[in-house]
C-alpha cells in the first residue's frame, strides 16, 4: 500500500476510535405536533383575576388567582336576587322604606311608601343594577337589611364560597364585603339554576311601573354583551372605584354553556372585552372534538330495555375535551401510585469480536493491521 492509502487509513481509524461515543448514544426524536390542534394558552387579559368554566363538561378551563379576595361591587346582587327567587313568591307586594328609597348611587328611583311587587325589584336589582331596588328586596325577605345580610353569609358558606364575605345587599365598597371568582361562579351556576332568574337576567329592556307622580321609570341592561356576543345569556356586571370594573357572563353556542368571571377590569368597558376573550378561547380553542364509529358492538352505561349490543352507525361515539389535553391551567387531580414491579433481569451482551485489543495503543495496531493488511 503506497503512502497517501496509509495516511487515510489512519484518518479513518482514529476518525471512528472518537465518534464510536457518539454512535452509542441513544437516538432522539422530536415531539411531532399534530395539525389542528391549538397552540398557546390562555388570552392576555387586563382582570385582576379571572376563571373560565364549561359547565357542560363540569370543568374549569382557565384560571388565574381565582380564590384571591376581592372587592364584588354590584355583582353582589346576585345573592340578593337568588335569597329573593328561594324564599319568597315573586308575586308577593313589597313597601319601600325610606331607607330603601334613599340607598344612594344607582337608582330605579323609588319612593318611599310605594308598594311594587317583588318581581319588579328583583328585574331592577339585575337588570338595571337599581340599590334601592336591592335595599328594598333585602329588607322584604330578611326583615332588615341586617337580617338579610346573616341569610346571605349564611347561604354563602352552604354554597362553600369560603373566601366570601357580604356586608350588604347592593355591592357599594364596605368592609368585610369581598369574594372571589371562583365563589362568585359557584353562586352564579347555582343562581342559573332558577328558570326564572334566567329568564330576568338575559332581558335587555326593564319596563317599570310608573312612580306615584306618574312618571315612567325605565331601565336598560348594564350588560351590553346581551344582544352583542352570541349566545350571551347574562349575568351581572358591577363597578366602584375600589372594586374596578367585575362582570359575571355566560353563553351558550352549540350545547355548551360557558361562564366567564372577571374582577379588577380596568379600562372602558374592560370587563365586557376581559370576558368576550375568555368565552371565545373557550369556545374556540377548547372545544369538544368528536369521531365517527361505525358497526361496532356498543354497550350502553344506562340501563335498555333490549339486552343486546348497539351497532352505531353515523354516530357521534367519542368526545374529546381540548382542556384535557394539557390545556387546562388548574392543577390535575392527584394520580394513583402504581405498585412497584420487579424489574427484568437484565442481559449484558459483549459485541467486541474476537481477540478484540483492550488498550488504545493495542486498538491502533489492531485496526492498522486490518486496513492495510501487514
Amino acid at each position: 500500500m503506497n503512502r497517501p492509502a496509509r495516511w487515510f487509513a489512519l484518518v479513518v481509524t482514529f476518525t471512528l476510535l472518537a465518534a464510536t461515543p457518539a454512535l452509542a448514544a441513544p437516538l432522539t426524536f422530536p415531539a411531532l405536533h399534530i395539525d389542528g390542534f391549538p397552540r398557546g394558552g390562555p388570552p392576555n387579559i387586563t382582570a385582576a383575576t379571572w376563571i373560565l368554566y364549561d359547565e357542560t363538561s363540569d370543568a374549569v378551563l382557565a384560571s388565574f388567582l381565582p380564590d384571591q379576595e376581592r372587592p364584588m361591587a354590584s355583582i353582589t346582587k346576585i345573592m340578593t336576587a337568588l335569597l329573593a327567587v328561594e324564599r319568597r313568591d315573586l308575586g308577593e307586594i313589597v313597601t319601600v322604606s325610606v331607607k330603601a328609597a334613599n340607598t344612594g348611587e344607582r337608582e330605579i328611583e323609588l319612593y318611599a311608601g310605594e308598594e311594587l311587587p317583588l318581581r319588579a325589584l328583583v328585574k331592577a336589582a339585575m337588570i338595571h343594577s337599581a340599590n334601592d331596588a336591592a335595599t328594598a328586596i333585602a329588607e322584604h325577605v330578611g326583615g332588615s337589611v341586617e337580617g338579610f345580610v346573616t341569610m346571605m353569609n349564611a347561604r354563602a358558606q352552604e354554597l362553600a364560597m369560603t373566601e366570601t364575605s357580604f356586608a350588604n345587599p347592593h355591592g357599594l365598597d364596605a368592609p368585610d364585603h369581598y369574594s372571589s371568582a371562583r365563589d362568585m361562579l359557584d353562586l352564579s351556576v347555582e343562581a342559573m339554576k332558577h328558570e326564572e332568574f334566567r329568564d330576568i337576567v338575559r332581558s335587555e329592556l326593564l319596563v317599570f311601573p310608573d312612580a306615584p307622580d306618574g312618571s315612567e321609570r325605565r331601565g336598560t341592561t348594564t350588560n351590553l354583551m346581551l344582544g352583542d356576543y352570541q349566545g350571551a345569556s347574562g349575568i351581572k356586571t358591577g363597578f366602584t372605584s375600589t372594586a374596578l370594573l367585575t362582570f359575571v357572563s355566560t353563553a351558550i353556542r352549540d350545547g355548551r354553556r360557558l361562564y366567564a368571571v372577571v374582577l379588577g377590569s380596568e379600562g372602558r368597558r374592560a370587563h365586557f372585552a376581559d370576558a368576550g376573550a375568555l368565552l371565545d378561547y373557550g369556545f374556540g380553542q377548547l372545544g369538544i372534538h368528536g369521531t365517527l364509529s361505525t358497526t361496532n358492538p356498543y354497550v350502553s352505561l344506562q340501563e335498555r330495555v333490549s339486552p343486546g349490543p348497539i351497532y352505531a352507525e353515523t354516530n357521534l361515539e367519542t368526545f374529546v375535551h381540548l382542556a384535557g389535553q394539557g390545556l387546562m391551567t388548574s392543577p390535575p387531580s392527584p394520580s394513583t401510585p402504581l405498585p412497584d414491579i420487579e424489574p427484568l433481569p437484565i442481559t449484558v451482551v459483549d459485541r467486541r469480536p474476537e481477540d478484540a485489543p483492550d488498550g488504545v495503543l493495542s486498538a491502533i495496531n489492531y485496526w492498522w493491521t486490518l486496513v492495510v493488511g501487514q
